[in-house]
C-alpha cells in the first residue's frame, strides 16, 4: 500500500516538473491547435510564449499602462519596440487566454466575451507561425496563408509588408483621446485626424521630398525597400519613392511607425536598444501635427506654443457652444487673432467668395460650426466642427483671422474677470504712489515750517540785542537793559566782536 502512495507522489512530482519544464520552454516558430496561454502562465518569460526562428521577434502578453492589463503583441525582442497589436482598444487580465481553437480559430478572452479573433472558424487551420519577418500567420494543410498580421497593421509597417488601398494604420490616442491615421485614398497617401469630421493634415501628393519615377498613375500600394518608402500602381509599377535615410545598410530593419503625435518616424530596430528615429519624418514640420501644442494653441518656429491673448482669460480652453446637441444656449463669436493658418486649409473646400461678416453669420446659423478661418485676399470661408493646434502662416503670406464659437456672455465675463483684476492691482498701486508723495509733502512741509520759525526766532533774538546794546566799534556795548528795571549795564566786552 505505501508502494502504492509512494509511486502516486512520484508521478504526480515529475507531471509537475514536466509542465514547469514545458511552461518555461518558449515555443520557437509554430504553435498548433489546441495551444492555450495566459499571462499568468508565462510571467517567468515577460509573458512571451512564441518566438520567430532565428528569435528576432516574440509574440505574447504585454503590460498595459495599468499593471494588471494586457495586450496580445508582436515585438522585436532586441530593441523593444512592439510593432503589432491585437486588442489595443480591450485589455485583458493576467489569468485571461489566448486560445487556438481545433475549429481553426485564434482569439483572445475577455471574461465571458472575446477581445480579439482572427475569424477563421471553420477554415482549415493547421499552425500558427511567427516569421523572422515579424509577420504573424496562420497556415492553412497546404501551407497557404489563411490569415496574417500584415493584412491587419497597427500602427507600424515593416520591411516587405504590403500596405495597400483599404488598410489603415491607427495610431494610439493621444491625451486628448484623439487618434490619427494613415490610409490610401483616391489614389493618394493621405494622414488624417480622427475628429468626428476628419481632417486631412498630410498627403504624399502635396509633399515636394518624393521622387517621380515618370510614371503616372494612382497609388495603390506602398512597400519600405531598402532606405526608401516605395509607391506602386495596381499593376505594380513604380509612381513614386521617398527615401528617409541615406544609410542603405542591407541588414537594416527599417519600421515606419505611426504616433500619437501624428508624425510618421523611421527606425532602424536592428540598432537594438540603441535605436533612435531618422531625422526625416512626415510631416518635417512639427506645427504641420494636428495638436502638436494642444488644442487652440498656436504654433510656430516648429516647436514654440503660445496661448492667444483673446483666449488667455479661459487659460485656452475656451467654452465652445454647440447647438447640435438642443441645447438652448445662444453663441457668439469670439475673435482668436490673424495672421493665422491651419494644417488642414489646403484640404478643405472653401465658401468662397464671402466677407467676413457673411462667414461669420455662416458660422453662427451652422449649428456644428465651431471655428471659422476667413482670408480677405481670397474671400474664402472656412467652418470647422473642431479645432487642434493653430498655426502662425508664414512669412509673406496674408493668412487667415480666425474666431471661436463660444457660449454667449462668457466672453465678457472672463474678460471682465481679468480686467477687473488688473484694475483692482493698478487701483492699489496708485493708492499708495499717491499716499507716498502725500507723506512726502507732509515730511517737507513740517520741515520747511520748523526751519522758517527758527529763522524768525533768531531774527527776533537779534532785533533785541539791537534794541537793548548800543555797540561800539572795539566790539564793547552799553545800554539799558529791561527800562523798568532799572538796572544799569556798562562797559560791558562781549567775547568776540560785533
Amino acid at each position: 500500500m505505501g508502494l502504492f502512495q509512494y509511486s502516486g507522489v512520484l508521478c504526480f512530482c515529475l507531471l509537475l516538473v514536466f509542465k514547469t519544464c514545458i511552461a518555461d520552454s518558449q515555443h520557437i516558430g509554430k504553435i498548433y491547435p489546441g495551444f492555450e496561454a495566459s499571462h499568468s502562465d508565462w510571467v517567468d518569460k515577460n509573458g512571451l510564449f512564441l518566438r520567430s526562428n532565428s528569435s528576432v521577434f516574440a509574440c505574447g502578453f504585454y503590460t498595459g499602462l495599468d499593471a494588471q492589463l494586457f495586450l496580445l503583441v508582436v515585438i522585436h525582442i532586441s530593441s523593444a519596440k512592439v510593432v503589432w497589436t491585437a486588442n489595443r482598444a480591450k485589455l485583458v487580465k493576467g489569468s485571461e487566454k489566448f486560445v487556438f481553437g481545433k475549429n481553426g480559430n485564434v482569439y483572445l478572452q475577455l471574461g465571458d466575451g472575446v477581445a480579439w479573433s482572427s475569424n477563421t472558424t471553420g477554415q482549415k487551420v493547421s499552425s500558427m507561425e511567427l516569421q523572422d519577418s515579424g509577420n504573424l500567420v496562420l497556415l492553412g494543410e497546404d501551407g497557404t496563408v489563411v490569415w496574417q498580421s500584415y493584412s491587419h497593421p497597427t500602427d507600424t509597417l515593416l520591411p516587405g509588408q504590403e500596405f495597400s488601398e483599404g488598410m489603415r494604420l491607427k495610431s494610439f490616442p493621444n491625451s486628448n483621446n484623439m487618434s490619427v491615421f494613415l490610409e490610401i485614398k483616391s489614389g493618394d497617401l493621405v494622414l488624417y485626424a480622427g475628429y468626428q469630421t476628419p481632417q486631412t493634415y498630410w498627403s504624399l501628393a502635396n509633399d515636394s521630398r518624393k521622387t517621380n519615377s515618370s510614371v503616372g498613375g494612382k497609388v495603390h500600394s506602398a512597400y519600405l525597400e531598402s532606405n526608401a518608402w516605395n509607391f506602386y500602381d495596381q499593376n505594380k509599377k513604380l509612381l513614386w519613392q521617398f527615401v528617409f535615410t541615406e544609410n542603405n545598410n542591407p541588414n537594416a530593419t527599417w519600421a515606419a511607425i505611426l504616433g500619437s503625435d501624428g508624425a510618421i518616424t523611421f527606425s532602424d530596430l536592428h540598432k537594438g536598444n540603441q535605436v533612435v528615429s531618422e531625422a526625416i519624418k512626415i510631416p518635417q514640420n512639427s506645427c504641420g501635427n494636428p495638436e502638436h501644442c494642444g488644442l487652440y494653441y498656436v504654433c510656430y518656429f516648429e516647436n514654440w506654443c503660445q496661448c492667444p491673448s483673446s483666449l488667455q482669460s479661459f487659460n485656452c480652453k475656451p467654452p465652445i457652444s454647440s447647438t447640435c446637441d438642443g441645447s438652448n444656449d445662444s453663441a457668439e463669436l469670439l475673435f482668436v487673432g490673424e495672421n493665422l493658418y491651419y494644417f488642414a486649409l489646403g484640404f478643405v473646400k472653401p465658401l468662397s467668395k464671402f466677407n467676413v461678416e457673411d462667414c461669420k453669420e455662416a458660422c453662427l446659423h451652422n449649428c456644428s460650426c465651431s471655428a471659422l478661418f476667413f482670408q480677405n485676399s481670397t474671400q474664402n470661408c472656412y467652418l470647422f466642427d473642431q479645432i487642434g493646434t493653430f498655426q502662425r502662416s508664414q512669412q509673406g503670406s496674408a493668412g487667415y483671422i480666425s474666431y471661436v464659437k463660444i457660449v454667449s456672455g462668457t466672453s465678457d465675463g472672463s474678460g471682465n474677470k481679468g480686467k477687473k483684476t488688473l484694475l483692482i492691482v493698478f487701483m492699489v498701486i496708485a493708492s499708495i504712489i499717491v499716499i507716498a508723495v502725500l507723506l512726502y509733502l507732509g515730511l517737507w512741509y513740517r520741515r520747511k515750517k520748523n526751519s522758517m520759525n527758527f529763522s524768525q526766532e533768531n531774527l527776533e533774538e537779534d532785533t533785541f540785542l539791537d534794541s537793548c546794546f548800543k555797540w561800539n566799534d572795539d566790539g564793547s556795548s552799553s545800554g539799558i537793559l529791561g527800562d523798568s528795571s532799572g538796572i544799569l549795564m556798562s562797559a560791558v566786552r562781549l567775547s568776540g566782536p560785533r
